[in-house]
């Protein structure tokens, strides 16, 4: 009968082994920490047009309530625009364009991170004879 002692087979893993379970580790960090930074950006963007569009609707209804034939194009919104100033720096124009006789094209533009984010809203106002309805 022959003795069995630790001579013969070591336990443990060999380096190719211990290399290969290396690899997967560091693509699993790499792929979970990607989808962190992309979800993080996702979640600021989403707040930043959450932004930009509760302000347009400021201005629109801010808008709506100028008489028609005062409504002309500005540079900035008339509105409060202090919940923007997340965005900073950013800039507001509101243009007017006639369309036809009593139809205005109102569009509001909010641009911010160096005009590479825009958020616009276009509405038509109608000359209703002095009723402020869109």
């Amino acid at each position: 009968m022959r003795e069995r002692g630790n001579h013969g087979s070591q336990g443990g893993f060999s380096l190719p082994e211990v290399l290969a379970a290396l690899l997967i580790v560091t693509l699993v960090i790499t792929v979970s920490f990607t989808a962190f930074l992309e979800r993080n950006r996702r979640l600021e963007q989403a707040s930043e047009i959450m932004l930009a569009y509760q302000s347009l609707a400021n201005e629109a209804e801010h808008r709506r309530r100028i008489n028609f034939a005062q409504l002309l194009d500005d540079v900035e919104f008339r509105s409060d625009t202090a919940l923007l100033a997340p965005l900073a720096p950013y800039g507001t124009a509101v243009k007017v364009e006639d369309v036809k006789p009593g139809f205005k094209n109102v569009t509001l533009t909010i641009r911010w991170r160096n005009g590479e984010r825009v958020a616009r809203l276009t509405l038509v106002r109608v000359d209703t004879g002095g009723q402020r309805l869109w």
